[in-house]
Formats: structure tokens, sequence, C-alpha cells
């Protein structure tokens, strides 16, 4: 498959999936929306509030990705207004937890890289003294700082890159029935670079809101709490009612596809 066919292959799917979601899900799309806006009024509280808030999105945020798979992937199992929780939420739970645990481990190995880089590069440096820690950022020249840099670089690409050899796991989980992280990396080979473009493409539209909405408007700018309030709660509409269902129906899109193409891993039916 060309690239660019699959890239503009999944946006009318992703786009569809909204309003397929907001009918036959409108309960979990709700639920999710009015979570997450008040996860973000939360912000404002104490921890156990926050705490309390956060648990109550996370559950919501399941809820309504599970909804939306089963029908990007004409699965089984819906509930009323695309409310219910079985075994699909929870394998996207564990798909959740094991993949931030697996870009967790990336992370400390990229900054584990970081700090022995930044260490050999102060150590070639002028007034570098091993013993005497305060020597070693005056140490680093400008050629240290870009040296330092394009690791950086380099580094969080290859994290983009993994999350995104990764993006296929809840897709694969609901459709075969049984939890997928690793397993669904072979899926994406080849294709994180199509994959990456894609999702900038459907996630172009909600981030230009979310800017809109954070950047102090007129609407919002100089308005009472409760104006701030409604601001928040539209933030939350905007993730989980616009943002969702388009990553949901584009992965599901790309999961149908690309899985096609592996001969011992079959796509959704």
């Amino acid at each position: 498959m060309r690239s660019m066919e699959l890239i503009v292959g999944g946006l009318g799917p992703a786009a569809r999936l909204v309003a397929t979601a907001w009918r036959e899900a409108w309960g979990a799309m709700i639920l999710a929306s009015v979570s997450l806006g008040g996860l973000l009024i939360a912000a404002d509280f104490g921890p156990g509030w926050r705490g309390a808030w956060l648990a109550a999105t996370l559950l919501a945020t399941l809820a309504a990705q599970g909804a939306l798979y089963r029908l990007a992937l004409a699965r089984p199992g819906i509930g009323p207004g695309g409310l219910q929780w079985a075994r699909a939420e929870w394998r996207l739970a564990a798909v959740w937890l094991l993949s931030a645990l697996f870009m967790a481990i990336l992370g400390l190995l990229l900054f584990i890289l970081l700090l022995a880089s930044a260490y050999a590069v102060a150590s070639a440096g002028a007034g570098f003294v091993a013993s005497e820690p305060a020597t070693w950022a005056a140490a680093v020249d400008g050629r240290g700082r870009f040296a330092l840099g394009a690791v950086a670089a380099v580094g969080l690409a290859a994290l983009l890159w993994a999350r995104l050899r990764l993006s296929l796991g809840s897709a694969a989980s609901v459709a075969r029935g049984r939890v997928q992280v690793l397993s669904a990396w072979p899926i994406t080979r080849g294709r994180a670079l199509s994959m990456a473009v894609g999702v900038v493409l459907v996630g172009l539209g909600p981030v230009l809101l979310l800017a809109a909405l954070a950047s102090g408007t007129p609407f919002v700018a100089g308005k009472s709490a409760a104006v701030r309030d409604l601001a928040d709660l539209a933030e939350g509409l905007v993730i989980a009612g616009l943002w969702l269902p388009l990553d949901a129906g584009l992965m599901s899109y790309f999961y149908r596809r690309l899985a096609a193409d592996q001969p011992d891993s079959p796509a959704a039916p």
C-alpha cells in the first residue's frame, strides 16, 4: 500500500466516526467530555479532589474508547448510549498500563543516555574537575551544548517513533479479543512516518480549537470563574467529543488496512 493512500484513506473513517459516536455512543461521549472538563476545573482543588476526578476521568475515557473501537471495528458489546464495561475495557486498561510502562522504561534509558552524554561532553571541556560537580556545567561550551541538543532531539524522535509503533495496540486488542501491545508492533513496520502524518492531520482541528480556548480569547479573558469553568468544559468536549473519536477512527482504519497485509496477524472482520 502506498503511503499517501494510507494517509488520505484514514481521514474519511476518522471523520465519520465522530458522527457515528455521537449518534450511537452519546452517553459515553458526554460522560467522558464532562469528566475531562471537570478534571481541568479540579486543577484548582485539593489533591483528594484531583485524584478522584482523575480516576473518574480514566474510567469514563476507557468506557468511551471501548465504545468507539467497537463501533469502528464492528465489534459487539456496545451498551446503551455507549456505556458499558466488559472485557474489552479491561483489555484497553491493560494496553494503557503496559504501553505507559514500556514508554517509561524507554524514557529512563534516554535520561541515562543524556546524563552520560552530558558527563562526556563536560569532561572534554575546559575547567572540568571530576571531583567538583559545580564545574561540570561551566565546562560545556557551545559545541557541547549543540551535541547534547542533538542527542536529546534524536532520543525524543526515537520515543515518538516507538509510541507510533505501539499505537495500534488498542485497536488490535479490541479486534482480536486479547491484549496486544508489543504483539501489535510488527503491524506498523515501515509505516510509522505515514501514521505520524495521519495523526497530525486528524489532530490539527482539535489542537487549533484547544489553542483558541486556552489562549485567552476575548470571550474568556477577564470573565468570571463560571465562564472560565465553561471554557474548561469546552476543552473537555473538544478532547473527548472530537479528538477521541477521530483518533479511534484513524487507528482502526490503520489496523484494518495494515493487519490485512500480515499473514500471521488477521485483521478484524
